[in-house]
């Protein structure tokens, strides 16, 4: 891995706090609403407090990661997210679990955009490679809050677990401050040379490479960049969890399968998906972030057609796992084109990501109501190709004009 390697290691070791806590109410959702005597209304709102925190916070806290660097930013969010379990574990009536559970939200909002700014701005030539390791870590986290993390209810019960989980967030947080490379200001290389300090300093062409945002004539080109990428976003993540997180687990329900069965083929999709995050970081360090992402969006939706058609379900869950698990490259590939201002970018695409869950979700299930499951998985592989061709294009367009003004 090598020392800086080592010290980039609490970035992705927060992304995998991240599945921890987005997953615990799950886990601990029987326990939690023996306790206080929640409604599955209750629960639901409590639940989704922590993603409404979450896509709020997008916006405004990718602007300060561009402004003061991922070190100084998520690792003081990680100790938000940790007061935040503190405050549900000692939580009493509903305000307060409300609050804390706001407040994991809020707190995990930025863990994969600040890693992969770390990453751009300590290691850009290793972006691609440890933005799919993050992934790949991350889905072991989402591991970590099945079963062990229901041992640890059941012996420390549910206040104990969100506990531990505030003590495990908090102690991330300080050893992320203690060993993460301090990040290079604004116009400044890793060695703090400015702008003019020479052709060796890559995190000085990344503040000013390809993509800005906001600089003169280049503006409209990296919007374009942002809302093309926020198009592949909202059709890739969020058809990719909508997938994972619901509707693989009730089409198994539907084709007769005892829970244990469909325990085993979600196991199968998961283990995947962390499988796909090792190959898209292989694919992205030798061939980039945009062909790494391209052959997920296609593996994803391949095992979407071959689900449509019947195909013996372990293949397609693991198809549509191991191609889902690329979904880190649409932050990657958006960093590398709008990389002056690529916490504010992947702040927006990440947004669109989080909105395509709940539409796809949504309008999936409609669908489903009037046609059954196979026209669906058919329209939602369709919208992955137009997605990517729509991007391309505009990719070619940005680069072939240049983005300078």
């Amino acid at each position: 891995m090598g020392q800086l390697g080592a010290r980039l290691l609490p970035y992705a070791l927060g992304y995998a706090l991240s599945y921890l806590l987005r997953s615990a109410n799950a886990v601990l959702a029987d326990p939690l609403a023996r306790d206080l005597g929640l409604s599955p209304a209750a629960l639901g709102g409590l639940t989704a407090t922590f993603y409404l925190a979450f896509a709020l916070g997008q916006l405004p806290l990718g602007g300060l990661l561009d402004r003061y660097g991922p070190r100084r930013v998520l690792f003081p969010l990680l100790l938000v997210a940790g007061l935040g379990s503190l405050l549900f574990a000692l939580g009493r009536g509903f305000t307060l679990l409300l609050v804390g559970r706001g407040l994991m939200g809020a707190g995990v909002a930025l863990a994969l955009v600040g890693a992969i700014r770390a990453y751009q701005l300590h290691s850009p030539q290793r972006m691609g490679a440890m933005s799919g390791f993050t992934v790949a870590l991350g889905g072991l986290g989402g591991l970590l809050a099945t079963s062990p993390l229901a041992y640890a209810g059941e012996n420390l019960g549910w206040r104990g677990a969100f506990l531990l989980l505030a003590l495990l967030a908090m102690a991330l947080a300080l050893l992320g401050l203690g060993v993460a490379p301090r990040d290079p200001l604004a116009g400044e290389d890793r060695l703090g040379r400015g702008p003019r300090g020479g052709p060796s300093g890559t995190a000085s062409r990344a503040f000013q490479g390809e993509g800005s945002l906001g600089r003169g004539a280049g503006r409209w080109r990296g919007s374009a960049v942002v809302a093309s990428m926020g198009l592949v976003a909202f059709a890739y993540i969020g058809g990719f969890f909508a997938v994972q997180s619901l509707w693989a687990g009730a089409y198994a329900y539907e084709m007769g399968l005892e829970g244990p069965w469909v325990g085993r083929w979600l196991l199968v999709l998961n283990a995947a998906s962390i499988g796909g995050g090792v190959l898209a970081g292989v694919l992205a360090g030798t061939l980039g972030t945009g062909r790494s992402l391209g052959m997920g969006v296609a593996l994803f939706s391949l095992g979407l057609v071959l689900w449509a058609l019947g195909a013996p379900l372990p293949l397609a869950y693991a198809l549509v796992g191991l191609g889902g698990g690329f979904n880190a490259m649409v932050l990657a590939q958006t960093a590398s084109l709008a990389a002056d201002s690529a916490g504010r970018a992947m702040a927006l695409v990440n947004v669109t990501g989080v909105l395509g869950i709940f539409a796809i979700q949504t309008s999936f299930g409609l669908a489903v109501e009037r046609v059954g499951y196979p026209l669906p998985l058919l329209g939602l592989a369709l919208l992955q190709g137009l997605a990517l061709v729509g991007a391309m294009r505009i990719h070619r367009e940005v680069l072939g004009k240049g983005s300078r003004p």
